[in-house]
């Protein structure tokens, strides 16, 4: 029997695996609106289900937005995990954390709870245009003009532009490490991946959804991208290293998450793919 549509909801969709599927996307923001209201845009058009975590308590809406501003700038990590915790606290089945400079796919929500995913699935992500090498899509075309492929891959780690945990996942390994990676939370990403394939879980990409990342604008904008990038990384390594060790990166594959120096990597060698029935 084909599961049953649920009507009552626009962020619920349908019944997968006999529970009821249910997506709740946190938008962290601090300035650069105008990326963020391109992207309400969209998640209006997809019915989704949203809020807006306003880190510098000056976001103008353009509707009804669900708008949640906290008393200090908790940065990216900081706003997605508040997203998760938001989410998870009113019975949503997944969350998600979606950058503001992006924009996404028709067909999105439902192709990120899609009831085709393999059981075991705790983290799942769209294809990208610019991101993770292991999620990067051969073609590159504007999000609302993207054609949907059904196949879907296995891979070492979702890049946290597009992330989407399942409420299993979340309770079993519990929510971001905002401790070990500071400031600008990069390697939070990486982190949750390890534990969550640590704890049996599965992590997907579906190329049935996909946007388009215009680049750490916000970061970039307050910061300088020099001294981020350099900080951010530094940060990252130091985090990883200090949670799982000094050999850290041997459980990904070489160019999964990030082109090495030295040499090319075929990225389709990163994961594995399958057609959705």
């Amino acid at each position: 029997m084909s599961p049953k549509v649920c009507e009552t909801a626009s962020g619920v969709r349908e019944q997968m695996h006999n529970q009821l599927v249910s997506l709740l996307i946190t938008v962290p923001v601090y300035g650069q609106h105008e990326y963020t209201h391109a992207l309400v845009h969209d998640l209006e058009r997809e019915g989704a289900d949203y809020l807006i975590v306003d880190n510098g308590g000056d976001y103008a809406p353009l509707g009804s937005e669900r708008v949640v501003t906290p008393a200090r700038n908790l940065g990216w990590a900081g706003g997605s995990d508040l997203g998760f915790r938001i989410a998870f606290s009113e019975g949503y089945s997944h969350a998600m954390t979606l950058n503001n400079d992006t924009r996404i796919s028709k067909g999105f929500v439902d192709a990120l709870v899609d009831r085709r995913l393999p059981d075991d699935a705790g983290i799942t992500g769209p294809v990208i245009d610019h991101g993770f090498p292991s999620a990067e899509s051969d073609e590159k075309p504007q999000a609302a003009n993207y054609t949907p492929n059904q196949r879907y891959r296995a891979v070492p780690v979702i890049e946290g532009t597009a992330l989407a945990l399942s409420r299993e996942c979340w309770q079993m390994i519990g929510g971001l490490d905002l401790q070990s990676f500071r400031r600008y939370g990069w390697g939070v990403d990486l982190d949750l991946a390890l534990r969550a394939r640590d704890a049996g879980f599965g992590l997907y990409i579906t190329e049935m959804a996909y946007i388009n990342h215009f680049g750490h604008k916000t970061a970039v904008a307050n910061f300088g991208r020099r001294r981020y990038e350099w900080q951010a990384n530094f940060e990252k390594v130091r985090g990883l290293r200090q949670v799982h060790g000094r050999k850290w990166r041997t459980r990904f594959p070489r160019g999964s998450w990030a082109q090495p120096i030295l040499g090319n990597v075929d990225a389709n060698k990163t994961f594995a793919a399958y057609q959705f029935e």
